[in-house]
C-alpha cells in the first residue's frame, strides 16, 4: 500500500510539501499541487482518513456513556442509543458507546489524546460529581438529563415533574380519586437518579392539588418486583381505581396483578405511565402514556454537542421538553 512517503519522493517534493497539499493549510503552487496530485491517482495513494482527524486534532468520534449502577440498558435507553447514532451519522460523526469508565481521569484523557471530540452522558444524577469535574476541566460534553446546577452546560431533559402532574390531572379529571403512585426503586432514588426525584416531585405536588391519599412504593425496573407491589397496594386499598407509574420496565407484572386481582382494564382500572410509544403500543390493551420522546433527546443530545464543538464561543443549548399525552386503551372513567 502506497504511503504519502511515496507520493512526496514520486512528485519530487518534501513530505511535509504533500501533507499541506492534503491538508490545505499552508499555499503551495499550483504547479506543485498538480504533481503531487498526478503521483497520487499514479500509485491510487488512499489518506489515512483517521491519522488526518488526528493531525487536525479531531476524531469524528463522540462518546455515548452510560453508568454502572443499571443492570444493561433499557428498551428505552436503546431508543435513546439509537437515536443518538442516527443524528450522529448525520453530521458525520461515530458514536462510541462504553460504560462509564473506573475513573474521570480516564475519560478526560480520551479527549486529550485525542480519541473522542466529546462526550454525552445518560442517566444523570441531580448531584453529580462527574458533570462538575468536567465543566472545571473544560471537558466537552453535552448530558440526556440534567442535575441541580447547569450552568454553563448543554443539556436535553424531560419535564418528568410536570409529565406526572399531568397524568395525575387527566386522571383525577376523569373521576378518580384513589389513586396508587409506583415509583423507581429505592436505591435509584437514594441515589439521586434525575428521573426518580423529579417524578416524585410531581407525585407530591399532586397530592397537594388534589388532596389525596397516599398509596405509593417503589420497585425495581423488573416485571416480578412490580407485580408483588402492585398486589400489595390492591389488598391493602381495594377502592384503588387507577394508577400512574414511570416504572415502564415494571408494566406486564402490574397489569397481571390487576387481573388476578379480578378487575378489568379499562373498565374497573386505569393505568397511566410515562412510557415509550414503542411499549405502550405492545401491551394488552395498549398503554395510556404520557409519551416519553426518546427519538427527539437522543437526537438532541448529539445536536447540542456538535454545535458546541463547532462554536465554542457561544454557551451550549439547554431545552426542557414536555410529555404529551396520549390516551389509547388502558384508562378511562372511574367505576361508579
Amino acid at each position: 500500500m502506497p504511503t504519502m512517503q511515496d507520493v512526496a519522493n514520486k512528485a519530487g517534493v518534501t513530505l511535509s510539501t504533500v501533507s499541506h497539499a492534503l491538508s490545505g493549510k499552508r499555499p503551495i503552487s499550483e504547479e506543485t499541487r498538480a504533481r503531487i496530485q498526478l503521483a497520487i491517482e499514479e500509485l491510487g495513494y488512499h489518506p489515512n482518513e483517521l491519522a488526518r482527524r488526528l493531525a487536525n486534532k479531531e476524531s469524528k468520534i463522540l462518546g455515548l456513556f452510560f453508568p454502572k449502577y443499571k443492570t444493561g440498558l433499557s428498551e428505552m435507553q436503546f431508543e435513546f442509543v439509537s437515536a443518538a447514532i442516527d443524528a450522529a451519522e448525520k453530521e458525520g460523526y461515530a458514536i462510541l458507546l462504553w460504560r462509564s469508565p473506573k475513573d474521570i481521569d480516564t475519560l478526560i484523557n480520551m479527549t486529550q489524546q485525542g480519541l473522542v471530540d466529546g462526550v454525552i452522558f445518560m442517566e444523570v444524577r441531580l448531584k453529580d460529581a462527574w458533570m462538575i469535574r468536567l465543566r472545571e476541566s473544560g471537558f466537552p460534553f453535552s448530558m440526556i438529563g440534567r442535575t441541580d446546577d447547569n450552568a454553563g452546560i448543554g443539556y436535553v431533559d424531560l419535564d418528568h415533574t410536570r409529565a406526572i402532574e399531568d397524568a395525575f390531572d387527566y386522571l383525577v379529571g376523569m373521576g378518580h380519586s384513589k389513586i396508587a403512585y409506583i415509583d423507581y426503586s429505592k436505591g435509584l432514588v437514594q441515589s439521586g437518579y434525575g428521573p426518580a426525584i423529579f417524578c416524585s416531585d410531581g407525585y407530591h405536588k399532586s397530592l397537594q392539588k388534589y388532596n389525596l391519599s397516599v398509596i405509593s412504593g417503589g420497585c425495581e425496573a423488573n416485571t416480578k418486583d412490580a407485580y408483588q407491589l402492585t398486589q400489595k397496594l390492591l389488598a391493602e386499598n381495594p377502592d384503588l381505581t387507577a394508577l400512574v407509574t414511570p416504572n415502564e420496565a415494571g408494566l406486564p407484572g402490574m397489569y397481571q396483578a390487576i387481573r388476578d386481582a379480578g378487575k378489568n382494564i379499562p373498565d374497573d382500572f386505569s393505568v397511566v405511565s410515562l412510557a415509550s410509544p414503542q411499549r405502550a403500543e405492545r401491551l394488552m390493551p395498549t398503554l395510556t402514556t404520557m409519551d416519553f420522546p426518546t427519538e427527539e433527546m437522543g437526537s438532541t443530545g448529539v445536536d447540542i454537542l456538535i454545535k458546541f464543538l463547532r462554536q465554542r464561543s457561544k454557551p451550549p443549548a439547554q431545552k426542557l421538553l414536555n410529555a404529551k399525552l396520549n390516551i389509547r386503551h388502558s384508562s378511562g372513567p372511574a367505576p361508579v
